[in-house]
C-alpha cells in the first residue's frame, strides 16, 4: 500500500539518515489489514535486511496508530510477527526502594 510506505518515509523526512535505512522496504510489497502490516519479502536473505529495520517500523506505526504487529511474509515460510508496542520488561515496573535516594 503506497500510503503506508509514504507515512513511514514522511515520518524520518528530518532524518535522511534514517530514512535510507529504510531501503530495504523498497524491494517490498506492503500492505495493512486486520491490525497488522504485512510486508512481503522476495527470499529469505531480503527478510534478514527488513528485520533489521523493524524497530524503525515500531515508531511510525505506533505513533500513526496504523497496525498493533508486523508480519514478514515470504513464499514458501512460516510468517515472522513482530508486535509494534514492546510492553516493559515485568522488571522494570517493580518498585525499588533505592530509587529517589
Amino acid at each position: 500500500m503506497e500510503r503506508v510506505a509514504v507515512a513511514l518515509w514522511s515520518f524520518y523526512r528530518e532524518d535522511p539518515e534514517q530514512a535510507r535505512r529504510l531501503d530495504p522496504l523498497l524491494a517490498a510489497r506492503l500492505s495493512r489489514g486486520w491490525g497488522s502490516l504485512r510486508i512481503e519479502c522476495r527470499d529469505l536473505a531480503h527478510r534478514a535486511m527488513v528485520c533489521g529495520v523493524i524497530d524503525l517500523l515500531r515508531p511510525p506505526l505506533e505513533a500513526l496508530q496504523l497496525a498493533r504487529e508486523i508480519r514478514l511474509v515470504v513464499a514458501g515460510e512460516e510468517p515472522m510477527v513482530f508486535p509494534v508496542s514492546v510492553p516493559l520488561s515485568s522488571s522494570l515496573l517493580t518498585y525499588d526502594e533505592y530509587i529517589g535516594e
